[in-house]
């Protein structure tokens, strides 16, 4: 016998005298089954026209072949004292026998005569699994489970494949017990007691071991799951409408960063974090996570600058007013920022872009240039907000008027 990457109508003309088409496992592979030495050459010849042909070891026996005729009486003989001919269930897709004889006695009964043609007619396994839905779960029941490759190719990507078992796996009691996991898994409720030869009773005895220890979680990947500090953005006490949060300047913290924020000589909290906080209470108010939260401003007003310690912390607090939308951010009982916000009903981004000014010269500035000048206007930014990578005047380019930042 041997498989070849042919279609069956193919192989039912090119096979020579003495060989035929064995098993139709998929629509461009078929079994080829008959005289060996026959077979054999017939496997060079298609080997020189560069199709896939490989002999298949079935220890000399020509299964499906007219030479399994001569035995078929003596195996009749033999399984009609133990086979008690029932009708077979309509979900028994028989592969023996052609569709347009299911009706007959010989399809309906499991019987020693249907196992007989079972062994001596041809194969029909892709006409079986065109009857499979593509929502099916496929458990193939072998010493091995060879017809993976085929139902994988044959069947819809939604069918879920089960072995059960799998020649010269070191442990196959293992990947049998691994298989119906995986048919639990995909949603075929069974009772997995009845495999073993005494049923068990509940509650087990004391003395069981666990089995806590051969079960463990699958972290090789990793999910991003809500908790409560996603809500409430680190913010310490306050109410609804009111959140304080604190600025830890130290070592460890977070919020060393800041450090790099240097105006003039003096650590300051960036003006855009004041928004950045009132962002994060109107979050809260509303309970939706910050980046689900579009916030438009209006009317913001800095009253006066947050100098930031060295080391140490400081407490700002936002108030909000929902009736007026609007908010304020201090720091003791100094009003630092005031302003209105609120979720707006459409986007607050435009997309009516305007075209740049002409311009005479093209000016490129690198990210030295652009901090040098900042340094020199009292601007002394930090590693920490030294995002600019360059920026281009000119309009000209791919992107005209742009500043390109980096991650920090």
């Amino acid at each position: 016998m041997a498989a070849v990457g042919l279609t069956w109508e193919e192989a039912k003309k090119r096979c020579p005298e003495g060989v035929r088409p064995a098993c139709h496992n998929a629509e461009d592979t078929v079994t080829i089954s008959g005289d060996a030495d026959v077979v054999n050459k017939f496997v060079q010849q298609l080997k020189e026209e560069e199709i896939f042909a490989k002999e298949v070891n079935t220890s000399g026996v020509a299964f499906h072949s007219k030479y399994m005729a001569l035995i078929a009486p003596t195996l009749k003989e033999s399984l009609v004292k133990f086979i008690v001919p029932k009708k077979r269930s309509p979900r028994w897709i028989s592969t023996s026998i052609p569709e347009e004889k299911w009706d007959t006695e010989l399809a309906m009964y499991s019987s020693a005569d249907y196992h007989v043609n079972n062994l001596v007619s041809p194969v029909l396994f892709q006409e079986a699994l065109a009857k499979v839905p593509n929502d099916a779960v496929v458990i193939e029941i072998a010493p091995h489970c060879l017809l993976q490759a085929i139902l994988k190719r044959s069947l819809n990507a939604q069918t879920i494949n089960i072995p059960l078992m799998k020649r010269k796996h070191p442990n196959n009691l293992e990947f049998f017990l691994t298989g119906l996991g995986k048919l639990y898994a995909s949603g075929i409720d069974f009772d997995p007691t009845l495999i073993t030869t005494t049923k068990p009773a509940f509650p087990v005895h004391v003395s069981t071991p666990s089995i806590a220890p051969h079960v463990s979680w699958d972290h090789s990947q990793e999910w991003d799951v809500p908790t409560s500090a996603d809500f409430q953005f680190s913010s310490s006490g306050g109410t609804a409408t009111s959140c304080n949060f604190e600025i830890d300047m130290s070592p460890s913290s977070a919020d060393k960063y800041l450090e790099g924020h240097c105006i003039d000589g003096r650590l300051l909290f960036p003006a855009t974090g004041y928004l950045v906080l009132a962002w994060k209470t109107l979050a809260k108010s509303a309970g939706i996570l910050l980046e689900h939260t579009p916030v438009a401003f209006e009317d913001v007003t800095i009253h006066r600058a947050t100098i930031l310690p060295k080391t140490g912390t400081v407490t700002l607090t936002v108030h909000l007013m929902p009736a007026s939308n609007k908010f304020d951010v201090s720091e003791g009982e100094s009003l630092a920022v005031s302003g209105k916000l609120f979720i707006p009903d459409l986007p607050v981004l435009s997309e009516d872009l305007k075209d740049a000014p002409p311009v005479e010269e093209e000016v490129h500035l690198t990210a030295d240039c652009i901090y040098k000048e900042l340094r020199l206007r009292g601007y002394d930014y930090g590693p920490t907000f030294q995002g600019i990578l360059g920026a281009n005047s000119s309009g000209m380019s791919v992107f005209p008027n742009t500043i390109f930042l980096k991650m920090i």
